[in-house]
């Protein structure tokens, strides 16, 4: 065998342990832990710039919307800063903040703040942030409280009736021809019947728990591979820089 057959499959024996090991790293916790967290958070950042975007317009024709929009926008920036940090501890993904742009006058230094892309690129992840993470933790919490109901039927199955339900077709099919005024459409169309499995047995509920760590297992693997693409995204959209000097560099100006 070749080498590259050895390297190959080297390769792929690592991927698929990493794989089936990766419930049991503590990696795995940080990053669901995070993907939890996204759903609070993007509420927060998605009502701040929605009211904060709106109040700022509204107000610009009494003359103190266009101060309140620059602050809006200082606080995208900060934001941002903060999603890095935390992108960093919990993602383990490095995203290395910018040199800050704080050439030029307080009013040149807020043009470029408005105007940069990089802003409006952190406009774009806090508010999809509100939409990534309301998705993900219906997901996620959908899935492990499945799971963790499968897992401990075999302590409950006595008590209570357990019934796994399935839609099953019939073997009727009907032709349905629809005359439209342009077309003529033909289909066929077939009825479902739900069919039950009861779990009586301790040997039923001790499938049902099997079932329930595997759904376990995979709702963690959605887990990482989620929290790996918006590590990914969050390296392309974090990236902008202070218009502002920190107190450090004020000091040592």
């Amino acid at each position: 065998m070749s080498a590259h057959a050895l390297s190959n499959d080297n390769d792929l024996s690592s991927s698929i342990k990493e794989l089936l090991s990766s419930p049991l790293r503590f990696q795995t916790y940080k990053q669901l832990f995070y993907l939890i967290l996204m759903f609070p958070l993007g509420i927060i950042y998605f009502n701040l710039l929605i009211v904060g975007f709106f109040t700022g317009i509204s107000l610009i024709m009494i003359g103190i919307g266009i101060p309140l929009l620059f602050i809006l926008f200082g606080i995208i920036v900060e934001l941002a800063g903060f999603e890095r940090r935390l992108v960093g501890i919990l993602l383990e993904t490095a995203i290395p903040a910018r040199e800050p742009d704080i050439d030029g006058s307080r009013w040149e230094r807020s043009k470029r703040l408005v105007t940069a892309s990089q802003t409006w690129r952190a406009v774009g992840y806090l508010l999809s942030e509100f939409v990534y993470g309301t998705i993900t933790f219906g997901l996620l919490a959908s899935g492990i409280a499945t799971a963790v109901s499968f897992l401990f039927a075999p302590t409950y199955y006595q008590d209570g009736p357990i019934s796994a339900y399935w839609p099953l077709p019939t073997s009727n099919f009907t032709l349905d021809i629809l005359f439209g005024w342009d077309s003529l459409l033909i289909g066929l169309t077939t009825t479902f019947r739900l069919v039950s499995w009861h779990i009586e047995t301790l040997f039923g509920a001790l499938l049902v728990s099997a079932f329930g760590l595997v759904l376990l297992w995979g709702t963690l693997l959605f887990g990482n591979a989620a929290a790996e693409l918006w590590a990914a995204y969050a390296r392309r959209m974090l990236t902008t820089p202070r218009y502002w000097p920190t107190s450090w560099q004020r000091n040592h100006r």
